[in-house]
C-alpha cells in the first residue's frame, strides 16, 4: 500500500465512522523515529479540511452551503504530545485546554468556540482548595466541567516515546478507550511501536487489542522528502527517494541534513549550473553522510568506495554484495569513482567546519563545472560499462584513448592509468604509450605549478607503487627536492620583520644555495619598503641569530662567511675591504662567525 492508499485509507475509515457510527474509532499510525508519521497526519487533516471547504464553496447556491454535511472542517480538534505529561490529571487538562476548532478550517469558519484563554484560565485554579463554612472543596471539579465538552472530536496523541515514566500507558490508553467509547471521539495515536520498552511494551500490547480498530504503517520518508526539496530538480529528488528506498532509511533527519547541505552549496554556484554537476555533488553528499551516520554500522568507508577498491574488485573478479551493492543499484557513481568530486567531498567530510565550504565551491566555479567536461566523464564512465559487460568492439580503443586524452587535466591519476593499462590489454601499446607522455607532459607543468596540490590529490588513498605516474610523480620530487617550497625571500622576510616561521621553513633553509642567500641579503632586502629599513649588519644578525633550526645555523654561517669572503676578494676598492674586514671581526667577537 503506497502512500496514497494510506491516506484514502485513513479517510474512509475516519468518514464512515463519524457518519454511521454511535462510537468513535482508533487508529494508531505507527513507523520507526523520524519516518515522517506527525507529518503524515497533519498534512492528511490539512488536506482534507481544505478539501471540504474548496467544496462547500464551490456551491453556487448559500442553502447548498448551509446544507452541507462536512466531516473534517467543523470537527473540533486536540493535539496532545504526551511529552512531559506526569500524570493522568496533566493529560486531561491539555485535552480541555488544547480542544479547539480544527486549526485548518478557523479562517473558513464563523463559529463561536469557548475561549482557549478562557479555559486556560480556569485550568490554573484546578490544584486550589476552597473553604466555606468549614467544609474544604476541591477547585478540580472545574476540570470535570471543562472535559464535559470533550465530545465529537478529533484528538491526536503523539510522542509516545518521550512519555514520561510517572505516567502510566494503561492509563494513556484507558483514556483513549474512554474518549472513543464515551465522548464519541476519533482517536490518533501517533507512535513507534518498537521503542516502547520493557512493562509499557506488553501494556500496549495488551491494550492495542481491545482499542486500536485500524494501523496504518508509515514505513517510507518520501513525502517529506518531496515536501522538502520542491526548488530541487525532480530527477534529484527521485534519486534521494530511492536511495532511501534502497538503503531502508527511514529517518527524515538525515535527509534533513543532505538537503540543507546541498542548497547551501547550491546557492554559492552560478545560476545556471549542468544537471550532471548537481547530480554528482548530491551523491558526494549522500555518500559522505551515509558514511558518517552508517559506515560503523556497515563497516565501510570512503576507501570502499575508491577507484582504488573498484580496480580491487575488477582484478579479483569480485562482484558487489551487501550494501555496496545497494548503492550501487542507486548509481554507480557511489562505488565506482574517479572524480576529484569524491576527493573534496571526502576531505570536506573527514575535517570540516560546519561553515566552510570555500574549497567546494571553488571546485564547484572550476573547469569541473564544464558541460563539455561532464560529457567527456559520461562517455568515459559508458566506456568502462562497455568493457565490464564485454561490448568491446573495433573502435573501443581509439574512442577509449580520445575521452581519455581530453580528460587529462580533470580526471584522477588512477583513472589514467587504468586506461592506458586497458589499451595495452587490448593491444594497442600504441595508444598507451601516446596517453602516458600527455600525461607526463601535463605533470611537468602541474608540479612545477604546484607539487604539494598535485601529490595530495594523486595519493589520497596513498601512494601506489605499480601506478607509473605515482612513482613519476615521486622520481621528480627526487630531482627536484625544492620544488614547491616557499622561497628563501618569503621565509626569510616574515622571519625577520615578525620572528614568525612559515611552513616548510627548515627544508627552504637548508636548501638554500649561496647565491640565494648573497641575493636575499643584498639585492632582494635592498628593493623591500620594510626590508630596506634595516643595515645589511643588522640583517646579517638577524639571519646568524635564527631560530627557526638552530642545527642549521652552521650552515648558514658557512654561507654568509663564504658572501662576505667572496664580496673582499672581489673588491678593489682598499675602504670598502676594510669594512668588510670590521663587519667580520665583529661578527667573531659576537660569537656570530
Amino acid at each position: 500500500m503506497n502512500i496514497q492508499e494510506k491516506r484514502k485509507r485513513l479517510q474512509e475509515r475516519l468518514e464512515h465512522n463519524i457518519k454511521h457510527e454511535n462510537v468513535g474509532t482508533a487508529i494508531a499510525i505507527t513507523g520507526s523515529w523520524g519516518v515522517g508519521k506527525t507529518y503524515f497526519w497533519n498534512k492528511f487533516l490539512k488536506d482534507v479540511t481544505n478539501k471540504e471547504i474548496e467544496d462547500k464553496n464551490n456551491f453556487y447556491y448559500e442553502a447548498s452551503k448551509v446544507n452541507y454535511q462536512s466531516i473534517f472542517d467543523c470537527r473540533k480538534y486536540a493535539y496532545i504530545s504526551l511529552f512531559g505529561m506526569e500524570n493522568l490529571s496533566d493529560l486531561k487538562n491539555a485535552i480541555c485546554t488544547k480542544l479547539t476548532l480544527n486549526p485548518y478550517a478557523k479562517k473558513d469558519s464563523n463559529k463561536w468556540e469557548f475561549s482557549t484563554l478562557f479555559k486556560n484560565t480556569v485550568a490554573q485554579f484546578r490544584d486550589m482548595k476552597v473553604s466555606q463554612y468549614g467544609v474544604s472543596a476541591s477547585a478540580k471539579i472545574l476540570e470535570s466541567l471543562l472535559f464535559l465538552q470533550v465530545k465529537d472530536a478529533i484528538i491526536c496523541f503523539d510522542d509516545f516515546e518521550r512519555m514520561s515514566n510517572k505516567l502510566d500507558i494503561k492509563d494513556v490508553m484507558g483514556l483513549a478507550n474512554q474518549l472513543k467509547l464515551e465522548k464519541n471521539c476519533q482517536v490518533i495515536l501517533i507512535l513507534d511501536e518498537d521503542k516502547a520498552e520493557g512493562e509499557n511494551k506488553s501494556k500496549y500490547a495488551e491494550y492495542k487489542e481491545k482499542l486500536i480498530d485500524e494501523t496504518i504503517i508509515i514505513n517510507s520518508v518520501e513525502p517529506l522528502i518531496r515536501e522538502f526539496s520542491q526548488e530541487m530538480d525532480d530527477q534529484l529528488i527521485n534519486l534521494m527517494v530511492e536511495f532511501a528506498d534502497k538503503l531502508e532509511i527511514h529517518n527524515f533527519r538525515f535527509f534533513q541534513k543532505v538537503i540543507k547541505l546541498y542548497k547551501d552549496f547550491r546557492e554559492k554556484l552560478p545560476e545556471i549550473v549542468t544537471y550532471s554537476t548537481k547530480k554528482i555533488i548530491l551523491i558526494r553528499i549522500l555518500q559522505g553522510y551515509f558514511i558518517e551516520d552508517f559506515g560503523v554500522t556497515y563497516g565501510i568507508s570512503w576507501v570502499d568506495m575508491s577507484i582504488e577498491k573498484t580496480l580491487e574488485r575488477v582484478f579479483s573478479d569480485e562482484d558487489l554484495t551487501g550494501i555496496l551493492k545497494r548503492l550501487k543499484d542507486v548509481s554507480y557513481d557511489f562505488v565506482d569513482v574517479d572524480d576529484y568530486w569524491f576527493i573534496q567531498f571526502k576531505n570536506w567530510f573527514e575535517q570540516r567546519d560546519s561553515t566552510d565550504i570555500l574549497m567546494l565551491c571553488k571546485l564547484a566555479n572550476s573547469e569541473l563545472i564544464s558541460e563539455n567536461n561532464n560529457l567527456i566523464k559520461e562517455q568515459l564512465d559508458i566506456l568502462m560499462n562497455q568493457w565490464r559487460n564485454l561490448e568491446v568492439d573495433s573502435s573501443y580503443c581509439n574512442h577509449l584513448f580520445q575521452k581519455s586524452y581530453e580528460s587529462i587535466a580533470f580526471n584522477n591519476l588512477e583513472s589514467l592509468d587504468f586506461h592506458c593499462f586497458l589499451l595495452k590489454k587490448f593491444g594497442r601499446n600504441d595508444l598507451s604509450k601516446q596517453l602516458k607522455r600527455a600525461v607526463f607532459a601535463w605533470l611537468i607543468n602541474e608540479l612545477y605549478a604546484d607539487y604539494e596540490h598535485v601529490w595530495d590529490e594523486a595519493t589520497t588513498f596513498g601512494y601506489k607503487k605499480e601506478n607509473i605516474f605515482h612513482w613519476y610523480i615521486k622520481r621528480w620530487k627526487l630531482n627536484n627536492p625544492s620544488a614547491g617550497f616557499p622561497s628563501l625571500f618569503d621565509i626569510l622576510k616574515v622571519y625577520v620583520l615578525e620572528k614568525s616561521i612559515k611552513n616548510k621553513a627548515e627544508l627552504v633553509l637548508q636548501h638554500a644555495t649561496q647565491q640565494d642567500w648573497e641575493d636575499f641579503i643584498f639585492v632582494q632586502s635592498s628593493t623591500d619598503t620594510l626590508l630596506s629599513n634595516l643595515t645589511k649588519g643588522e640583517l646579517m644578525t638577524k639571519i646568524l641569530k635564527q631560530n627557526i633550526d638552530k642545527n642549521l645555523t652552521p650552515l648558514i654561517k658557512q654561507n654568509i662567511k663564504a658572501i662576505l669572503l667572496t664580496k673582499h676578494n672581489a673588491s678593489t676598492d682598499q675602504f670598502q675591504k676594510k669594512n668588510i674586514e670590521f663587519v667580520v671581526e665583529n661578527f667573531k667577537k659576537e660569537g656570530l662567525l
